[in-house]
């Protein structure tokens, strides 16, 4: 059990991410101590008010730079515009001002791609009378093989861009999508709501730009989990997964949420966070909605699986790093890789690993 943080440790934490970590990833020292300044709590319309000023001064920035021609200004107004409203809605839209700092991010987020040196194309795919929408991207050479691929909680497809970028530098083609209960998803978190990744599949094994046998996964964090129930639901399609951080079976039951639920290396909300990805608000309600999507429970480990590496920081203390040993102990071999850190690692050799791995697997 860990004691809930102060707001000085929070904006301790911010301080040290700022240009780091996301969703400080576009943010600038100097704005996020004005924005931080404004802050005596972390409650939900003042976090967003404080962060969606300056979203607001960088889109006008943004738009202003457009009109004048600028392309290259008009795109990174438009990126920090987007960070800085990625922030304002973190860690999920509970609030009004939340809500519609989070349609700006989007917002900003399309705009900037106009400008993008890899084009991104916004996908909409038919999913039982809603829609699944992602980013997708390809190399000039195609058809290329493809990663799928997502976030946790809190960092959704617009903040997965890094990512996106490096594995299309690679070669690859790749689609982003937001995990089940996040963002666009159309499908809360449930047992079966892998079905939206198993959709998306379908669509991406009948594009002509991808190589429908050279096809992998990446989950992070909280997506971990979905990428690894995709490397058995769907190891024949799948050439490689990797699940970054993903819990499989001790990550869902009570007492570990009772544990983890002041996690250190969380800023704030994370139990009301993973509560939302299944339309939940309150921690009773959170540890009657995890323990179904446990895959021991559901009866997944010792059945075959499509290849499989598993990342994080040895000392997480937000999923236990138990759930990775009992895949280990499970089924197909696996392969692991632990670095130092909490959860997610602190390591840039990390992503280094995975892009490695996938090489191996897809070239």
């Amino acid at each position: 059990m860990f004691a809930p943080r102060t707001l000085a440790e929070i904006k301790d934490d911010i301080r040290s991410r700022i240009g780091r970590r996301a969703p400080f990833l576009h943010a600038d020292k100097a704005e996020s101590e004005e924005a931080l300044a404004q802050l005596d709590s972390i409650e939900s319309e003042r976090w967003a008010a404080a962060w969606s000023e300056i979203g607001a001064r960088w889109e006008k920035k943004a738009r202003s730079e457009e009109t004048a021609g600028d392309a290259a200004k008009a795109k990174q107004a438009y990126l920090k515009a987007y960070g800085y409203y990625g922030i304002a809605r973190h860690p999920f839209p509970n609030s009004a001002g939340k809500q519609q700092a989070y349609l700006k991010t989007r917002e900003m987020y399309l705009a900037a791609s106009r400008y993008f040196d890899i084009p991104l194309e916004c996908v909409s795919i038919p999913f039982e009378g809603k829609r699944i929408v992602g980013h997708l991207r390809f190399p000039k050479k195609v058809p290329a093989p493809l990663i799928m691929h997502w976030g946790g909680i809190d960092n959704w497809k617009e903040e997965r861009l890094t990512f996106a970028e490096a594995f299309v530098k690679e070669g690859w083609g790749c689609f982003v999508i937001d995990s089940p209960g996040t963002g666009e998803c159309p499908m809360l978190a449930s047992p079966d709501a892998h079905r939206v990744h198993s959709a998306a599949l379908d669509y991406l094994s009948r594009r002509a730009e991808v190589d429908p046998k050279r096809i992998a996964v990446v989950g992070a964090s909280f997506g971990g989990y979905w990428s690894t129930k995709m490397a058995f639901v769907e190891r024949e399609r799948l050439r490689a997964v990797v699940n970054w951080g993903g819990g499989i079976h001790y990550f869902f039951q009570p007492e570990w949420q009772e544990k983890s639920r002041n996690a250190p290396s969380y800023l704030f909300d994370l139990i009301e966070a993973r509560a939302n990805l299944f339309g939940k608000k309150t921690f009773e309600e959170l540890i009657q909605a995890m323990p179904p999507l446990s895959l021991k429970t559901q009866g997944w480990l010792d059945k075959p699986s499509a290849p499989l590496l598993l990342v994080n920081g040895k000392d997480d203390k937000q999923v236990p790093i138990e759930d990775f040993y009992l895949l280990l102990e499970s089924g197909d071999p696996k392969a692991m890789r632990l670095f130092s850190g909490v959860h997610m690692g602190a390591n840039p050799d990390i992503f280094k690993t995975v892009l490695t791995w996938l090489h191996s697997k897809l070239d």
